[in-house]
């Protein structure tokens, strides 16, 4: 005959496999992007930062570390982030529109797309 620990023991053991976790599998869902957007977020992804850097003098008690080191958005960029996070973005005096400012003054046109007069146009 089993002691009345051995039963409390199987029985624990049996309530603690009921509750390990169960084995799962990944799902993954087919994202469906067009040719535009993948062009775009290529070029995004491989354009300047606009990031520039200066080193600062301030007033410290210690004088080793009189010295920081500021960052700030370049000339031609304006900070679409916060004064914590820059996200420094070229500005593009011309019209923008299906295409992607890639430095201060310089659009270039998406796929279908070509320059006139400072636009973007769909090609015919």
């Amino acid at each position: 005959m089993l002691s009345h620990s051995k039963i409390f023991g199987l029985l624990i053991g049996c309530l603690t496999l009921h509750l390990l976790p169960t084995h799962t599998s990944g799902q993954f869902w087919k994202v469906d992007r067009s040719d535009y957007q993948i062009w775009r977020s290529e070029l995004l992804m491989n354009r300047n930062s606009g990031i520039c850097y200066k080193t600062q003098l301030v007033s410290t008690l210690d004088p080793q570390l009189s010295e920081r080191q500021i960052s700030y958005c370049c000339d031609g960029y304006v900070n679409r982030g916060s004064s914590k996070i820059l996200k420094c973005e070229p500005i593009c005096e011309e019209d923008c529109t299906n295409g992607v400012c890639l430095s201060p003054g310089y659009c270039e046109c998406g796929p279908g797309y070509y320059k006139e007069q400072a636009h973007c146009k769909l090609a015919r």
